[in-house]
């Protein structure tokens, strides 16, 4: 339980002497992709950024961070087109490139490389964007996998004359997401364990939001955490259903005025009770896992990013190699 209150961390801020990893943006359209060629609900063209740490060496495997929504302000501590480690951060947001930055030099995270992806474009279950994170499903992180990580390096051996080479150990392999970016963080891992493991998401939108409506999973993300009839006790849904516990490890985060706050298992849009059961689920499997009730927190609180990023990061991260 954290807050009221919610305070930048100063892993945030700008330190002088530091090395500023490098970004590069680029675009990936809807006509290039072959996981999405006849799925895709509308035309897409999508922003990349890439953040590559200073430290970064040529040719040897970086771990990687994948951060859904990369568009978002809370990210960069700016707007788009989100400036390289300059000036003062906006308020109610973090700045991964800048926690990177002074959280590698420290040596205190690898050096990982950042991809910052937007979404395919509007919001809700029925459009792309939906499409994408909202559906019960490892497809988007196939499309990660096969299409975006080649693209980032390529762009990255071109536009920076840097040999990148993205590490294939899932233990290297982390997603970041708020919203239905953190149901599509979480999806990444939990149906391509062999792909990615680590997870941070805020306000994940573990209800019911997919559309349409998948028969072996009705009520779309609310169907990790539970399935029809609730149980009050436990949470009975995939997580726990599943005979198998994935090599994940999930940090997880909701406000206490989070979205549907109070409307309880029959909206099937209570973000404050999904995200708890989802906590509940992971524990009762015996899941890695931390989870943060925010007091007075919203939606995606920007103050709550600003707050916790860093310790999440760092929390995320744990056991993996720093060199």
């Amino acid at each position: 339980m954290i807050g009221p209150g919610f305070k930048i961390d100063p892993a945030s801020n700008s330190v002088a002497s530091i090395p500023v990893g490098r970004q590069i943006t680029f675009k990936m359209l809807s006509t290039e992709s072959t996981v999405y060629a006849t799925t895709a609900r509308t035309a897409f063209m999508r922003n990349v950024w890439v953040y590559v740490p200073r430290q970064y060496v040529p040719g040897t495997p970086a771990p990687v961070i994948v951060v859904q929504d990369g568009n978002y302000a809370c990210w960069w501590g700016n707007d788009v087109p989100h400036a390289v480690n300059t000036g003062a951060n906006l308020p109610g947001t973090a700045n991964l490139p800048r926690i990177l930055d002074n959280y590698i030099a420290a040596g205190k995270l690898p050096k990982i490389v950042a991809i910052f992806a937007e979404a395919g474009g509007g919001d809700g279950g029925s459009s792309e964007r939906g499409l994408e994170y909202d559906t019960v499903s490892g497809v988007y992180g196939e499309y990660v996998q096969k299409e975006m990580f080649p693209r980032v390096v390529s762009e990255v051996q071109k536009q920076l004359g840097i040999a990148l080479t993205i590490t294939d150990d899932p233990e290297g392999r982390a997603t970041l997401g708020g919203s239905s970016g953190g149901a599509g963080s979480f999806s990444m891992a939990w149906w391509n364990p062999n792909w990615f493991r680590r997870v941070i998401t805020y306000s994940g939108t573990f209800v019911r939001q997919a559309s349409p409506d998948n028969p072996l999973y009705p009520h779309g993300a609310w169907s990790y955490h539970d399935y029809d009839p609730y149980v009050d006790a436990a949470p009975n849904g995939l997580i726990v259903k599943d005979p198998t516990v994935h090599p994940l490890r999930h940090w997880l985060e909701v406000g206490e005025k989070d979205m549907g706050a109070g409307g309880g298992p029959t909206t099937y849009r209570d973000f404050l009770l999904a995200n708890r059961r989802m906590a509940a689920s992971l524990k009762a499997k015996g899941y890695h896992y931390h989870f943060d009730y925010a007091l007075g927190a919203g939606h995606l609180d920007g103050g709550v990013v600003a707050q916790t990023l860093p310790s999440a990061l760092l929390w995320v991260w744990r056991g993996f190699p720093i060199n």
